[in-house]
């Protein structure tokens, strides 16, 4: 069981040219009043402060509605440093959301280890990459792709902050990584249950709640 999950955590690497940005969902959640974000300080999460590459941990996590459809977005914090890794490790962690929760679409947004924690912080330089996965785009009204990426061509600042180009990835390059990850989870026994994040909790029944509908103003994603 260890050695998949290692496999799983520590086989993600991709070009250096690759990195990414998000457009500041958390603040449409915020202004729309429909999701309580409950931020907890990093120091206090059991592991938040391990600095191992591919490690990750799941800060914040929400569903909610917009009109008929199930959104979930989810906010991690990263030990990678190279762009092409937060964003392959944002997409891992948008596939198992995916598969676990079923939702019509989640939005992952990846910040760094070191970065702030409080929910005013926690958007423009805060946020090294952003994924957006529709299982069926068919689904949402949000995008017409299965994948969408933006992320920050650089590295983070040493305060956690990302202050770099921002980067629209191909929708071919998102499938690669995807079909990539998908013949390594398929190499994992089925009984071996992996969470999105090293050091999360495994829920073995994963339920997506959902929160009030999101308002008109606030837009799509």
């Amino acid at each position: 069981m260890a050695a998949g999950k290692r496999r799983l955590f520590h086989a993600f690497r991709i070009s250096r040219k690759l990195a990414l940005l998000s457009g500041g969902f958390l603040l449409v959640l915020g202004a729309s009043g429909t999701a309580a974000l409950m931020f907890a300080p990093a120091r206090l999460i059991p592991g938040y402060a391990q600095n191992q590459s591919g490690y990750c941990k799941t800060i914040y996590q929400s569903g909610f509605k917009r009109g008929e459809e199930k959104r979930l977005i989810a906010l991690i914090a990263t030990s990678d440093t190279d762009p092409a890794a937060r964003v392959r490790t944002g997409v891992r962690v948008a596939r198992h959301l995916a598969s676990t929760l079923k939702p019509d679409l989640v939005i992952v947004q990846v910040a760094d280890t070191h970065g702030p924690t409080t929910r005013a912080e926690l958007r423009g330089a805060a946020i090294g990459a952003e994924i957006v996965h529709a299982p069926n785009p068919a689904k949402t009204l949000a995008v017409s792709k299965p994948w969408e990426a933006r992320y920050a061509n650089t590295l983070p600042t040493r305060a956690g902050y990302y202050f770099g180009p921002r980067i629209d990835m191909r929708l071919t390059e998102l499938e690669a990584i995807n079909l990539d990850l998908k013949q390594i989870e398929m190499s994992i026994p089925d009984d071996e249950h992996v969470q999105a994040c090293a050091g999360d909790v495994v829920d073995e029944e994963p339920e997506l709640v959902v929160s009030a509908e999101v308002t008109e103003s606030a837009g799509g994603h």
